[in-house]
């Protein structure tokens, strides 16, 4: 194609017919079949713009606009955690998300309805109606996990088990209980409870245990036993002069703890100050 033709041409044709920019340019001393050949260039539409895009444009937007949302929601919800807990914390910060992600759909959507790619070409159109609503389910969903890492991940869900004590002279007791047990993260620390576990001077008996590294192969463990009335309460729990033997999975979903020498938490609650001894055992684990 002559561009020299195909200037004059591009700049003639709106103001005059085919047949008479031809004869000027012919008149010119251009070649006929030049003429033709670059009238037939200029008349040949690109095929990856010809055409709009239509009233299927909208269809295919919306399919994209919430595949793609769903898509970054469960991959984030994936990776942070959030799925695993959603009782813990997780369903709220999914919830927010979700809500962030919709708010960030629908501002997409209003951007590119207000462009009006539905009456451009397929190329422009197809760029369009993804590059937006990506752009916007990106930074949504780069800034949730970013947010969920710095924050960390919500707490595994507590387990319900059940725990067993003993307790020795002059507390004795023999009792069964609920138990709930707290695992955690990548570590072998963990928490149990456990609530209505008989009584002491007719006081209900509760069991807290807390362990957690101090340093590589180290381990704190705080007992406490508490009998606790309305008016009044008994309090042990372990200290230096204590003596602790655990035998517990890496998770703390189950175990045993034989105990001597818990001391009165706050001065002697007990009978003369008595310290307390005995057993514990729980399993939170599946049957």
């Amino acid at each position: 194609m002559d561009p020299r033709i195909g200037d004059f041409i591009s700049k003639n044709r709106k103001k005059y017919t085919r047949e008479a920019i031809t004869q000027q340019l012919i008149e010119a001393g251009h070649d006929p079949a030049d003429v033709d050949a670059t009238w037939a260039a200029l008349d040949t539409p690109d095929p990856d713009e010809a055409g709009l895009a239509g009233e299927g444009f909208w269809s295919r937007f919306f399919l994209f606009l919430v595949g793609l949302n769903v898509g970054v929601f469960l991959l984030v919800g994936l990776t942070t955690g959030m799925f695993q807990n959603l009782a813990g914390g997780g369903g709220v910060l999914a919830g927010v998300f979700a809500v962030a992600l919709g708010i960030g759909a629908l501002i997409a959507w209003g951007i590119v309805a207000a462009v009006g790619p539905d009456k451009m070409g397929r190329t422009t159109a197809t760029i369009i109606g993804a590059v937006i609503p990506l752009v916007f389910a990106l930074l949504i969903g780069g800034s949730c996990f970013a947010l969920a890492g710095a924050i960390g991940p919500p707490p595994l869900p507590q387990v319900n088990g059940e725990m067993e004590l003993q307790f020795d002279e002059p507390f004795a007791l023999e009792a069964t209980g609920a138990a709930t047990c707290q695992p955690y993260r990548e570590t072998t620390n963990y928490s149990v409870y456990g609530t209505n576990l008989g009584q002491i001077d007719g006081n209900s008996v509760y069991v807290s245990i807390d362990a957690y590294d101090i340093e590589p192969g180290t381990k704190e463990i705080l007992l406490t036993v508490g009998a606790e009335g309305e008016l009044s309460g008994q309090f042990w729990s372990n200290n230096a002069d204590s003596q602790l033997e655990a035998d517990v999975a890496p998770d703390g979903l189950s175990g045993t703890m034989t105990f001597a020498a818990l001391f009165p938490a706050e001065g002697p609650t007990g009978p003369d100050g008595d310290t307390l001894s005995g057993t514990i055992s729980w399993n939170c684990e599946a049957p």
